[in-house]
């Protein structure tokens, strides 16, 4: 018999124990470094419901895996296997157009009337935004972030001429204008794509025939161009901007490529495709993967992808469960990888969310019974 701490049974079971605790630590340690970073392992289809292909631009995810998705005139968040509508401002038709981190949701909402306004979407409320009292002025809100800072557009009723604005209280303020063509060619930012917790904005000018992306890191009060992809700056539209002010877009016009600009007055780094010409980039986390689509061969159309800073995946690829789905574009990524889109299933248009997952769970997690979501209000 050992003595005790001594190479006995009980100074083995310490051994032991302690080896058992650090292993248990080093798995730890581990886990938490591969939630924190995304991997393009494979990934779970959820089939989030079915769309017509002018609905999809809109759809959006926030770090909580909350997804907004647009169908046949109506808005919609969806988490953990459910679609919540979020009703209308009377008019009978909404467009979700971004989500924060806390879930309030933005978009523009029809009026009775039929008139546009910017609302806002939090504890199952719908509210109007306000902004110009004439019926001939279209409102929409186009992002938000972390703090509620809400930017949008204004419009005249049949024209092409939107104007960047801040809602704020129950009104809207003209961000600043851009001197595009001196010494009096001023320029109002005429789409705002997206801002972060940073209150850094990015835009874009329609300026003739080209089309021209601009950063602002102060709230839209001094505007900065972004140099595009040499060779397609005549044509640069900004999709998605992450925590670091980096922005993911399109590069050119007919010959399009998605690019990554990390740096608005260096040029932007065109992203690749698959064999064929095109590609889109659409969305970006803070680890700049981007997610959009590109021609896999010609005339085939497009094929969702993920670029994870080095190469570009076709996620049609690495789906456990994806027979009979062709995933035609991506839209949104979060740090955690998950991923929302659009593609087809047996020949019908339909909503995807996407969920990183090492092996295939051995059921379907959405059999699990889950408890119905809040009734909606509006005012």
């Amino acid at each position: 018999m050992g003595k005790a701490g001594g190479p006995g049974k009980a100074g083995r079971a310490g051994r032991s124990g302690n080896a058992t605790a650090i292993l248990l630590l080093a798995l730890a340690l581990a886990t938490t470094v591969v939630a924190q970073t995304p991997a393009a392992l494979h990934y779970y289809l959820y089939d989030v419901g079915g769309i017509s292909t002018s609905d999809a631009a809109s759809f959006r995810l926030n770090q909580s895996g909350q997804m907004i998705w647009n169908a046949n005139g109506h808005a919609f968040v969806y988490q953990s296997c459910q679609s919540r509508d979020l009703g209308h401002l009377g008019g009978g038709r909404s467009v979700a157009a971004a989500i924060n981190n806390n879930g309030t949701i933005v978009g523009r909402s029809q009026q009775p009337g039929g008139r546009w306004r910017a609302f806002a979407y939090a504890n199952g409320t719908m509210r109007d935004l306000g902004g110009s009292t004439s019926l001939q002025i279209f409102e929409s809100a186009t992002a938000i972030n972390f703090w509620g800072d809400i930017v949008g557009v204004e419009s005249v009723q049949g024209t092409l001429s939107p104007t960047a604005v801040r809602y704020q209280g129950n009104g809207v303020s003209q961000m600043a204008r851009v001197l595009l063509h001196p010494p009096a060619g001023w320029s109002p930012v005429t789409d705002v794509v997206d801002i972060n917790d940073s209150r850094d904005l990015v835009g874009t000018i329609v300026d003739g025939s080209t089309v021209k992306a601009f950063l602002s890191t102060n709230f839209g009060s001094l505007w900065t161009p972004i140099a595009g992809v040499p060779g397609l700056e005549f044509a640069t539209f900004p999709r998605a901007m992450n925590r670091y002010g980096h922005v993911v877009g399109i590069a050119g016009n007919g010959f399009t490529r998605a690019f990554i600009s990390r740096d608005s007055s260096a040029p932007a780094t065109d992203l690749g495709t698959f064999p064929e010409q095109l590609s889109f980039g659409l969305g970006i986390n803070n680890y700049d993967w981007v997610v959009g689509w590109a021609e896999q061969t010609s005339g085939g159309g497009p094929r969702a992808f993920v670029h994870d800073t080095t190469r570009l995946i076709d996620l049609n690829t690495v789906l456990w469960n994806g027979n009979g789905w062709l995933l035609r574009q991506a839209f949104a990524i979060n740090d955690a990888g998950q991923i929302v889109g659009e593609g087809e299933h047996n020949g019908q248009t339909r909503a995807f969310f996407l969920q990183p997952m090492a092996r295939p769970p051995v059921f379907n997690p959405c059999t699990i019974t889950a408890q119905p979501l809040p009734a909606n209000r509006s005012r």
